[in-house]
């Protein structure tokens, strides 16, 4: 937790650090206009004076309105240029998390829900905007007033002076238990937030099915229980502000009363001008209120600790091991001793201490019941799933020490889901990869038969698809994936129940694309369909033994 603590802290400075022009430009000029509020009391105590005591008052009120006016026309615009860089670090900040993820290992993606992921792109890299745009401009401006009017006290007032350097670290004293509640509410929060969005995901996902089948009440209470959890954690951040307001509120009238008392008796004995009534109180309230600033940040400060460690999730993991470059062609596909269980079910594994190696111009076919491991030997196969233990070797070499971008370039996948890109159809075949050409889009569109789907839709290849686009059934869907595998003219040739959507003749059609493809090519096939059977040259049978715990090949 401590090293989780240190490397957000480390990650906030560098944010800060990575746009200079926040440090050399925008944090002068916003000192500058701090201490401007510091010597409107001065002025103001000088004007007061004048005209107590009959002296010209054009002079001070000249100069208080000058100040007056140089503070309300350099706020706005210093408030203008930190929103903006701020939300320029928000956006980076989300593309690094982005880009970090893309490069994460199966095995790190798979354990990252996609409701962490969500929040750590929105909630977190908002809270780390929030602290450029909000925290860090009102703890540099309330340090600043705080120092600076505590020497004007010291130095028009020895007593007042003392009172203040005393009064400021009880201050703080009081509120260290406020500030160690709020960091273990806070980080509360956060996993209680990550569990709902976790849920609504699930949820929403479902939603269609559940609603086909008048279920979607009985299962709404997963994610109403998350989104109740998070609301008993903010309304215990309510409470505790509230009443870590009063007695910030409280301390204030109590300092004010006492500036006021000190000060009127010594205007009363003549000790100090009637205009310094006013000034020991706009300077002392200034301080107070700076030291409110501050400590009322602690709020503020929890959450965004608890979003610089989030992110530090995501930044924290060492770099890729070294791979081997270039990538040979295809000589050999093996399995070595690989075992491999889902996180949920650890104990339980889907596939156990399974060896074999495939050579090109095979057709391997995994044949059993389902549940039997097929689908999760051929994610292996392609590194989109990490054995625990023993190792999946292209050439010899374990795809963990390969250049990944080389090896996914060789490969070719057709998954039982079809899953879509939102995009054309032209995008979502060639994945837009500028490498393809009309003639090779073509090829692939009449050798995997999905060239008569595209002439009968009005746009075409311009066609938009995808998850959220209704516009395939099930068997164009899949005929599409086709399209994008072959056309990638792969080395390896994944078909994971690939022809589950297709009628008898379709099915009899890709059988005969399969043999066509299989000269120079590893081709690893899933599946119930008896056409595929009779292809397969090395057939592999995957099976659920009835009286064990786990599930073997």
């Amino acid at each position: 937790m401590k090293k989780n603590h240190f490397q957000g802290c480390r990650f906030v400075l560098s944010t800060i650090a990575s746009f200079p022009a926040i440090l050399f430009v925008y944090s002068p000029f916003l000192l500058g206009v701090t201490l401007i509020g510091v010597a409107i009391p001065f002025a103001t105590g000088r004007l007061i004076d004048a005209l107590a005591y009959g002296r010209p008052f054009q002079t001070p009120f000249l100069v208080l309105s000058a100040l007056l006016l140089v503070k309300a026309l350099l706020t706005p615009l210093l408030e203008r240029y930190i929103c903006a860089r701020s939300r320029r670090i928000e956006t980076d900040l989300q593309f690094r998390v982005l880009d970090t993820i893309m490069n994460f290992s199966p095995g790190r993606l798979a354990a990252l829900p996609d409701g962490e992921v969500i929040a750590k792109l929105t909630r977190d890299t908002y809270a780390i905007g929030g602290f450029v745009r909000g925290l860090y401009p009102r703890a540099l401006q309330a340090v600043t007033m705080m120092l600076a009017a505590g020497f004007a006290l010291q130095s028009r007032s020895s007593l007042l002076g003392i009172g203040f350097i005393v009064f400021f670290p009880l201050v703080l004293l009081l509120f260290v238990p406020f500030a160690q509640r709020f960091a273990a509410n806070s980080h509360r929060v956060r996993a209680q937030g990550d569990a709902s969005f976790n849920s609504l995901i699930d949820f929403l996902t479902t939603l269609p099915l559940l609603r086909t089948l008048d279920a979607e009440q009985r299962f709404a209470d997963a994610p109403q229980n998350a989104l109740e959890k998070l609301k008993d954690g903010n309304s215990e951040s309510d409470a505790l502000t509230i009443r870590f307001g009063f007695l910030l509120g409280f301390l204030l009238v109590a300092g004010q009363i006492a500036v006021l008392g000190i000060a009127g008796s010594l205007a009363a004995k003549g000790a100090i001008p009637v205009g310094d009534v006013v000034l020991y109180q706009m300077l002392f309230l200034a301080a107070l209120q700076s030291i409110q600033g501050v400590i009322a940040l602690l709020p503020e400060l929890a959450a965004l600790r608890e979003a610089a460690d989030s992110l530090g999730e995501v930044f924290r993991y060492p770099p890729p091991k070294p791979v081997q470059d270039p990538l040979a062609p295809l000589e050999t596909l093996a399995f070595d001793h690989v075992t491999f269980a889902y996180p949920r079910t650890p104990d339980h594994p889907v596939v156990r201490d399974f060896s074999a190696t495939f050579r090109p111009g095979s057709i391997v076919g995994l044949f059993g019941a389902n549940g039997a491991g097929k689908s999760t030997l051929l994610k292996l196969a392609v590194g989109a799933m990490e054995p625990q233990s023993g190792a999946v070797r292209f050439n010899g070499i374990p795809l963990d020490r390969i250049n990944r971008p080389l090896f996914r370039q060789r490969i070719g996948v057709v998954f039982q889901d079809s899953l879509l890109v939102t995009g054309t159809i032209r995008e979502n075949i060639t994945l837009r990869d500028p490498k393809f050409t009309p003639d090779d889009l073509q090829r692939a569109l009449e050798r995997s038969g999905f060239d008569d789907v595209v002439k009968r839709l009005p746009q075409g290849l311009d066609t938009i698809v995808g998850n959220f686009f209704r516009t395939l059934s099930g068997g164009e869907r899949q005929r599409l994936a086709i399209a994008r595998a072959i056309i990638r003219n792969p080395q390896i040739l994944i078909f994971d129940e690939a022809t589950n959507h297709l009628d008898a003749n379709a099915r009899k059609s890709i059988a005969g694309l399969i043999h066509t493809l299989r000269p120079g090519r590893l081709i690893l096939l899933a599946g119930h369909d008896a056409e595929l059977d009779k292809l397969s040259d090395v057939k592999i049978s995957c099976q659920i033994p009835e009286n064990d715990s786990y599930i073997m090949v």
